[in-house]
Order: C-alpha cells, then structure tokens, then sequence
C-alpha cells in the first residue's frame, strides 16, 4: 500500500470518526439535557405546533374563553399571540386578567 493511501485511508477514517462524535453529542444533547430538551420541544413547536389548552380569565377569576388545539403560541409582557387550527388569529392582552397555556 502506498503511502497516498494510507494517508487517505486515515483522512477518511478519522473523518467518519469526527462525524460519529459529533452526531452523539448533538443527541444526547438534545436527548440528555434539561437545555437539548427544551430546544427539542421548541422545534417541535414550530414545525407542527403542540396541542394547547389557553385559558382566559378575567380580573375576578372567572372563565371567559377557553381554546383548545395544535397551535404555537407567541407572547410578550402585554399580550399572547396565536393562530387557531381554524386559522382564526387571536390576540390577547392579559393586564387585566390572567392566561394560562397547558401544554397536552
């Protein structure tokens, strides 16, 4: 064997090996930390949406809407933003009231 071969032969070998690393670490992180998982959820979230239940309160704690479906869920410090399975959008400003997002 020549030593161009060789020397192809480990390139070759020592970059399957930085492949198989790689593509492990990436699962357990994704798989094996608190961090991987959350990101995991995210993506999963983005893709195909998660199945929701939104909970609208008012000030007194009573029920005024209740949705329920496979939607993602944007929010900031004044409203929450999201796009039913209906495709109906609905915005709502919680600084009177209380929402509450359970994911199924």
């Amino acid at each position: 064997m020549s030593d161009k071969t060789s020397i192809k032969k480990r390139i070759w070998l020592g970059s399957i090996l930085a492949i198989i690393i790689i593509v492990g670490l990436i699962v357990w992180w994704f798989f094996g930390t608190a961090a991987g998982s959350r990101s995991l959820k995210t993506l999963r979230s983005n893709v195909s949406g998660i199945e929701r239940t939104v909970t609208v309160y008012d000030i007194n704690g009573n029920i005024l809407r209740e949705y329920t479906g496979r939607f993602d869920v944007e929010y900031d410090e004044n409203r929450i933003l999201f796009d039913d399975e209906d495709g109906k959008r609905h915005v709502i400003y919680y600084t009177t009231g209380t929402v509450i997002i359970e994911e199924n």
